[in-house]
């Protein structure tokens, strides 16, 4: 067995490990007949919008790789961009994130002027930049929210270290061109790189995608908890560090199971008073969540992967329309 391989299925044992232990603690947390006894009512409906401000936030997310794209020279129009972003988020499933990119690169791969090394690089930065504007503003507003005691503030160490990953990236690529034009020469090629503005605008820019995340944690909250205070500081940090370490665990598929950890953190004391077994409120609201943005994610996803085979060549005269071509100055 090759190590690549070896390291594949150690991720994979570890997830299994760590899901199954969440999956026990949780089990426990939900075995009250209070919760059981839990229905909507006619609060149902707050879900459906709840799924489409997701679907926003990840289309901001994906417009940003778009212009990453269109910088460095891609030629692909933005639907084409969009359309795979949300197609490579099945690879987040996986084990290790890595399927993601590779995704990208796969859906991508006949655009004009790209390359596998710029598709891939444009979709880390896109990662991390995204996750960096997550973790700043969990970090920032952290201190003033009060939500998960001690446990979500022991976690901030990890959202330094995401907030600062764009800028490693960043710095890594232009030491790699660095060290290139020393050993080849000043007629290396260079690793195309992000600008340093680029990736500050984009922080502002997915900020607004975490912003719609807040909103559609809200809107899940009051599907099942009306009497839960609005507090949209609260409902940002929640959904901010919740996705953020989530990310930090690689090794789960789609963060499943720490995700879910934090946020129960995060809503157990906010439900204190609101609901008989709090902790496991907490745990309903994160699972609930998890199911409307799962759904949400892998219908437009597939929805969008089946326009891309049906597009790919046009009954009327045969061409490929999967990208669009240059603009003509």
């Amino acid at each position: 067995m090759s190590s690549s391989r070896k390291w594949l299925v150690a991720q994979a044992v570890l997830a299994v490990v760590l899901l199954a232990a969440v999956g026990r603690h949780f089990w426990k947390l939900l075995d009250d007949h209070s919760l059981q006894a839990l229905s909507f009512g006619d609060r149902g409906w707050y879900l459906l919008p709840a799924g489409f401000l997701y679907l926003a936030a990840h289309t901001i997310w994906g417009t940003y790789w778009w212009e990453l794209l269109r910088y460095q020279g891609v030629r692909v129009s933005w639907f084409a961009a969009v359309r795979a972003y949300f197609v490579s988020q099945y690879g987040k499933y996986i084990p290790g994130k890595v399927w993601v990119i590779l995704l990208r690169v796969w859906l991508l791969r006949h655009a004009p002027g790209a390359n596998k090394r710029v598709i891939g690089l444009t979709g880390m930065y896109e990662t991390l930049v995204n996750m960096a504007a997550g973790a700043i503003l969990a970090a920032v507003l952290l201190p003033y929210t009060n939500i998960g005691g001690e446990y979500t503030r022991g976690r901030v160490p990890f959202l330094i270290a995401a907030a600062a990953l764009p800028l490693g990236l960043f710095l890594l690529v232009r030491l790699t061109n660095r060290i290139a034009r020393r050993r080849r020469g000043p007629d290396a090629q260079a690793v195309a790189n992000t600008p340093l503005w680029l990736l500050l605008a984009g922080v502002l820019q997915t900020s607004v995608g975490w912003c719609l995340l807040a909103v559609s944690l809200r809107l899940t909250t009051t599907a099942l908890w009306p009497a839960v205070p609005v507090d949209f500081s609260s409902d940002l940090v929640s959904v901010t560090a919740s996705y953020v370490i989530g990310f930090v665990f690689f090794f789960l598929p789609g963060g499943l199971g720490a995700r879910e950890g934090i946020l129960q953190a995060c809503f157990e004391s906010r439900l204190a008073g609101v609901a008989d077994n709090p902790a496991g409120a907490a745990v309903l609201i994160a699972l609930l969540l998890r199911i409307v943005w799962t759904a949400f994610e892998v219908v437009i996803a597939g929805g969008l992967y089946l326009t891309s085979k049906l597009r790919r060549v046009s009954p009327a005269d045969g061409r490929p329309r999967a990208f669009a071509q240059p603009e003509k100055s």
